[in-house]
């Protein structure tokens, strides 16, 4: 037995454990996943030639680190999005006036009705003008 795979296996319960306690994206996880595949190779002396566990570490290193670096790749690109749900993805987007804007009326977006404030002029009904920002129920608007 090689104590350096049992300490691997034991860095590896811990990793798991602190997945299981907090958000990390699946970080602990992969690395826990990856300690305890090193772990399990250098726990017992298999009759190969000294290089082929070298070999194998590097490989598995290697591909470790390629799928870490993709995933948060992808991580780090999700949260760069627009937001797509909620009353956020409104803003930016177009609506039609349904009523008046003088400065309060309604507003036609996203097949909704919506109370909307134009702080500055008005809007005649047909209109289109531009959510600036959610305030509650109601949305800002310029024209």
């Amino acid at each position: 037995m090689n104590i350096a795979g049992i300490l691997l296996i034991a860095v590896a319960i811990g990793l798991f454990a602190a997945e299981a306690l907090t958000s990390g994206y699946v970080l602990f996880a992969a690395a826990g996943l990856i300690a305890l595949i090193l772990g399990g190779i250098l726990l017992f002396d298999f009759a190969v030639a000294p290089w082929v566990t070298g070999f194998l570490l590097a490989l598995i290193l290697i591909l470790s680190l390629t799928a870490t670096i993709l995933i948060a790749r992808r991580v780090a690109a999700a949260h760069h999005q627009k937001i797509a749900t909620g009353s956020e993805e409104l803003i930016g987007l177009t609506a039609k006036v349904r009523s008046p804007l003088k400065p309060t009326g309604t507003v036609f977006i996203e097949g909704e009705i919506w109370t909307a404030v134009l702080p500055e002029g008005t809007a005649a009904i047909g209109d289109t003008v531009t959510v600036t920002a959610v305030d509650g129920l109601n949305l800002r608007v310029t024209k």
